[in-house]
């Protein structure tokens, strides 16, 4: 997932936090991850680090926005085919394979998500996440049955279930698959699933 550009609407100090933080969560992930693996990426004295954050668990929620707010500013927008669309956002949240840096990221990421129960600060913000992409799905789906790519289904039922489908075969992918190992069978099996619904297919 690319960063560039943005965060621009934070301070540079913050920014250059956050920027450093994904550098050391890509090296390292986030189990061993510590404060000083932060400042080694960082440029400016790690006091300024605990100026804006009592330790790593606090500055980590503020990483989770800033990685979650930059995920859904990279989402495909509005504009092609609504299956093309589908097939885009499925690319994005499932590559078939991944490198080791970005699946120490995502992995990182998953890590975070298991501490939702626990922490409201947390929890939000993947539920907000989480209503972002049923919004997106929805309208895919209301697009596609007007443009006849799919069959007239319940859209709200419909993005539920997809968006249960994505996110759990995310959490497969990062539990029992390696970074280099394809997940192209679960991903034909996402396609089934909307091959179901598609007018081409009926």
């Amino acid at each position: 997932m690319s960063l560039e550009n943005y965060g621009e609407d934070m301070s540079p100090g913050k920014r250059d936090i956050m920027e450093a933080t994904h550098s050391a969560v890509k090296k390292h992930g986030y189990g061993d991850l510590t404060i000083q693996d932060i400042a080694d990426e960082f440029d400016r004295s790690k006091s300024l680090l605990y100026y804006h954050y009592d330790g790593r668990d606090d500055l980590l929620v503020d990483f989770l926005e800033y990685i979650l707010g930059g995920f859904l500013a990279n989402l495909p927008e509005e504009g092609t085919a609504p299956r093309e669309e589908l097939n885009d956002l499925i690319d994005l949240l499932l590559p078939t394979t991944v490198d080791e840096e970005p699946y120490r990221l995502m992995l990182a990421m998953f890590e975070l998500r298991m501490n939702a129960p626990h922490d409201q600060a947390v929890r939000e913000q993947y539920l907000e996440v989480e209503e972002e992409l049923r919004t997106i799905l929805e309208g895919i789906l209301r697009r596609g049955i007007k443009a006849n790519e799919f069959i007239d289904v319940d859209v709200q039922v419909e993005a539920e279930a997809l968006l249960s489908l994505l996110v759990g075969t995310r959490a497969r992918r990062l539990t029992v698959y390696d970074p280099d190992q394809s997940i192209e069978t679960l991903k034909a099996a996402i396609d089934a699933h909307i091959d179901r619904i598609s007018t081409a297919s009926t």
